[in-house]
């Protein structure tokens, strides 16, 4: 009874934790298998995961251990032949039980059964990695039997140590990965290609000779990466790897340790990679070292062995020659590590090393007293160095040889602390208290003596103590961590007055204006609220010089980007010749010169006219352009001339026509007196303004000339100027926009008469009759009513914009109506009345311009004032526009609320031609008065009121409308 009652509880405990009900008697032994059965279920949970994940952990294992897990359940049964990653190791098979006493040939039997079988069971649909090491001599056939096995799969990684390899295997089109060894000579096949091959590792094989390497190389297109690691070369003359794709190469042969080493230099390197950005060459000094298209090379690990014994038979200095063709090389790199054994075979060379521009940073690791001696040589060759990285090899020598190390210290540390920009990780300036207790003061003779050592080890610890706090003092400082470029950028929006003060910020700082591709200089800028003519101002031409000399001296830029000077005072012709010499010899692509000269006889320096390198060029003001007899600016895009004289016709035409790219050209405030006809032919020329003077020293016989303009890609046209003697406007077919301004106010028009000058306005109307926007002044619809005579139509314009100056003018508008029949927009930008007062003088005409009543969509009236002749046009244009969609008119600034409210009431009464016609009206002080306003109840309230007299004025003209067509 005892018994049954056990059995009874147990099996109660049972079913409450799997609610299973269990009839009859359960023995003990039965019940503790059944209880660690229920405990590893509630504990395995690997087992509930994906089979893709499962599959992806088991990637992870030797395919032995992976094939092994198929005994824990059923579900493992058959994962691991979906995991397509296999990876084979006939030495893994040595540690069982079964084979450890076993002969070697038992061991190759369960090896290739068991590959055989793997292979034969595996079913992933593709293989991403296949690795296969075998320490033991297997078939050949057997071997590449399942080699084949996984090119057949489309293997896309092949990892073989094997001392064969397949046929095909060259002629895959799946492999991205592939690495081959060890210790069998590498035969390539005469058929080559791997497509897809970016890595290859090459590990302890011999090559049969130089042009199955060469071969295989070259066969692989898209190659990033290749290592080649203590490879036999004596069957090789000279190594060819040519890979236009190739970003990484490791050479790193074999010396002293193996079987390879015999006659390991006998050969020459050639490599030929456009797109390399690291090297690492651990060798020994090769017959020669031939380097092209290392443009893109980054970091290189240069390391040659001169130990061996055919090296000692020859000259040193032969194979120092070699090494620097090796330096030669590799001249744009930008990191670069040393050994001792490079250092001392660049000193053994006997030749000046080849200058570094682009090394920044530098690790050296001489291992002997040779290389000590010769890194300052090494520094020198290396001007831009900005860290160093020596390693520990002065402390090494300062515990052997203390008597000579201590002078190559000194020095060292004296050329360090004035050539090098920053140096980190000096962990061989170490003057700790082993070396007193070891030697003591004895041994510090000659040229450090006890005082001596104590002074230069305080500054040592001096010096690292201010570089710590210099370097927290700069993080916290976040403008000074961004890159050397940006920090450049930022330094360009500035004068260079400013720019060079930012030098004493810190060492960043210090040279940092000198890379910054923009130069400004303003003389203005040294006068510091000076009056002109004292004394102090007079020494202000000494300093401006000196500082503008100093710069261009020390700017190191290699190429200058904009270059802008512009002087207030009077400067030695030579003077400032020599400046614009110095800028052009930087190639400058932008040129702004702006400088008075009261010396009738200058000339700019020759040599500006004919640079290639400019793209911008701008030159003003108060001198006479003398333009050389030969010009040509291949690359000149915008050209801007303010305030200057032209010398004659032919120069003039000269430099224009010298400028086969030039798309922008602007003539301001220049001194026309010397000119007879200014003629401007330009094949792609897109923009063209003349603002020439106008009532100043420059205007004496203005107009005593003709334009003459060539420009068949012209858009855009701006003349601002008087009435010149004739216009000849060819070609203008790509004409856009267009704004035509005249001045009729000298005494020399009044003489010839206006209706002379009215018809050469008609000669530039006709010329510009493809335009499509056309911007007009008073003065000149003044000329064009002058002229009497019917203007020409033009079709083309869609956009009329007209800023009316004078009472006179209006009356020609509608003619100028008439001469645009599709017009679609009309703009009044500066109002119905002038400036200076008075009324809009309009009389309404008899007919009605055809563009009004047919497609005339758009009407935009700024600054209206609300007087009786503006009413009057207003009115004959909404009565008549009978297609118009839009009419906006904006109040004057200085209009009262009141005179608003009273402008838009009556303007709401004005009859509308059109139906469909939308008013927009911007009153100036009510936007003004709601934007300011404190009171939001005052906003408001004054919005709802002018919009509700707005739709009772609407209201009631509807209404009269209605009341006029039932009388009709």
């Amino acid at each position: 009874m005892e018994s049954n009652s056990k059995r009874q509880r147990i099996s109660y405990s049972v079913k409450s934790d799997r609610q299973i009900k269990y009839q009859g008697g359960v023995s003990s032994r039965r019940l503790n298998i059944l209880k660690g059965v229920l405990v590893l279920e509630k504990e395995d949970r690997i087992s509930n995961l994906p089979c893709k994940v499962l599959c992806h952990i088991l990637s992870f294992l030797p395919t032995k251990h992976a094939v092994a897990t198929s005994v824990l359940s059923t579900k493992w049964k058959n994962i691991w032949a979906l995991v397509p990653i296999l990876d084979f190791e006939d030495s893994l098979l040595s540690h069982e039980e079964n084979l450890i006493n076993k002969p070697v040939g038992d061991l190759r039997v369960s090896f290739s059964s068991f590959v055989d079988r793997v292979l034969i069971l595996h079913n992933a649909p593709r293989l991403h990695w296949f690795r296969l090491k075998c320490t033991q001599n297997y078939e050949s056939s057997q071997v590449n039997a399942w080699i084949y096995q996984a090119l057949r799969r489309h293997v896309q990684k092949l990892d073989l140590c094997v001392p064969t390899v397949h046929g095909d295997l060259f002629r895959t089109e799946s492999l991205v990965y592939l690495k081959l060894g060890t210790n069998f000579v590498l035969n390539v096949p005469a058929s080559v290609l791997l497509p897809s091959l970016k890595t290859l590792h090459l590990n302890s094989i011999e090559f049969s000779d130089d042009a199955s390497t060469h071969k295989l190389i070259s066969s692989c297109p898209v190659l990033e990466q290749l290592f080649i690691k203590e490879c036999g070369m004596k069957n090789i003359r000279c190594f060819n790897i040519s890979a236009h794709a190739l970003k990484c190469l490791a050479m790193e042969c074999a010396i002293l340790d193996n079987e390879y080493a015999t006659e390991f230099c006998g050969y020459k390197i050639v490599i030929d990679a456009p797109k390399l950005e690291y090297l690492r060459l651990y060798d020994y000094v090769a017959e020669g070292y031939h380097f092209k298209n290392l443009k893109s090379l980054i970091e290189a690990q240069v390391h040659v062995d001169l130990s061996t014994r055919r090296i000692e038979q020859r000259d040193r200095a032969y194979y120092g020659q070699k090494v620097l063709e090796l330096i030669k090389g590799i001249l744009n790199v930008k990191v670069l590590h040393l050994t001792g054994d490079s250092m001392e075979a660049l000193m053994l060379s006997g030749s000046n090393l080849p200058t570094l521009h682009n090394v920044s940073h530098l690790e050296v690791n001489p291992n002997k007293l040779v290389g000590c001696v010769f890194l300052p040589d090494l520094l020198e060759s290396m001007p831009n160095v900005r860290a160093l990285d020596i390693g520990e090899f002065l402390s090494k020598f300062l515990s052997n040889r203390i008597k000579i190390v201590t002078n190559v210290a000194l020095a060292l540390r004296e050329f360090l602390l004035n050539r090098i920009k920053s140096v980190i990780n000096i962990r061989a300036l170490d003057f700790g208290e082993g070396l007193g207790s070891k030697w003591g003061v004895a041994e510090y003779k000659g040229s450090i003596s006890t005082i001596s050592h104590n002074i230069f080890k305080k500054a040592i610890v001096q010096e690292a103590e201010d570089r710590v706090y210099h370097r927290k003092k700069e993080e916290k400082d976040g403008i000074n961590r961004l890159p050397h470029k940006v920090l450049c950028h930022i330094l360009s929006f500035l004068p260079t007055k400013y720019a060079v003060g930012t030098s004493i910020l810190s060492t960043t700082w210090k040279n940092l204006w000198s890379s910054v591709p923009n130069l400004d200089f303003d003389d203005k800028l040294l006068l510091h609220g000076r009056r002109p003519g004292s004394k102090s101002t007079q020494d202000l031409r000494v300093s401006f010089s000196s500082f503008v000399d100093r710069v261009l001296k020390l700017h190191n830029a290699p190429r200058i980007h904009r270059f802008h000077l512009k002087c207030g005072q009077d400067y030695e012709p030579s003077q400032v010749n020599a400046w614009i010499c110095s800028a052009l010899w930087g190639k400058v692509q932008e040129l702004d010169l702006c400088f008075p000269m009261r010396n009738a006889k200058y000339s700019l320096y020759c040599g500006l006219f004919t640079s290639a390198s400019l793209v911008y060029l701008k030159l003003g003001p108060k001198f006479v352009l003398n333009v050389p007899a030969s010009v040509l600016l291949p690359s000149l895009r915008t050209l801007h001339l303010n305030s200057i004289e032209f010398s004659d016709d032919d120069s003039t035409h000269k430099l224009f026509s010298s400028c086969p790219v030039l798309e922008e050209l602007s003539i301001v405030k220049c001194g026309m007196k010397r000119i007879r006809c200014l003629k401007i032919s330009a094949p792609i020329l897109k923009r063209l303004t003349i603002e020439c003077a106008i009532e100043d020293e420059y205007s004496t016989e203005f107009c005593e000339y003709k334009i003459i303009i060539d420009t068949p890609a012209l858009e855009y046209f701006r003349l601002y100027d008087f009435v010149a003697e004739g216009y000849d406007l060819k070609n203008l077919k790509s004409l856009t926009e267009a704004h035509l301004h005249v001045e009729l106010s000298t005494p020399k028009l009044a003489q010839k008469g206006y209706a002379y000058y009215g018809q050469r306005q008609l000669e530039l109307m006709k010329g510009i009759c493809n335009v499509k926007i056309l911007h007009l002044t008073g003065d000149y619809m003044e000329v064009l009513k002058l002229s009497d005579c019917n203007l020409p139509t033009l079709h083309n314009v869609s956009h009329l914009k007209l800023s009316v100056n004078k009472h006179a003018g209006w009356q020609f508008l509608p003619d100028l109506l008439k001469s645009l029949p599709n017009l679609l927009a009309l703009y009044f930008p500066m109002g119905l009345i002038p400036e200076r007062g008075g009324d809009c003088q309009w009389d309404q005409p008899e007919w009605v311009p055809r563009c009004l009543l047919s497609c005339l969509k758009k009407i935009l009236i700024w600054q209206f004032q609300g007087q009786k002749g503006e009413y009057k046009l207003v009115k004959y244009l909404l009565q008549n526009a009978s297609v118009l969609s839009v009419f906006s008119i904006k109040t004057h600034k200085n209009l009262t609320i009141e005179d608003e409210l009273k402008i838009s009431k009556l303007l709401l009464l004005l009859p509308r031609g059109s139906k469909t016609s939308q008013w927009k009206w911007n009153p100036t002080q009510a936007l003004s008065c709601c934007n300011h306003s404190p009171n939001l109840r005052k906003k408001k309230n004054l919005k709802k009121n002018m919009k509700r007299e707005k739709e009772e004025l609407e209201e009631e003209h509807e209404e009269e409308e209605e009341d006029d067509l039932r009388q009709h």
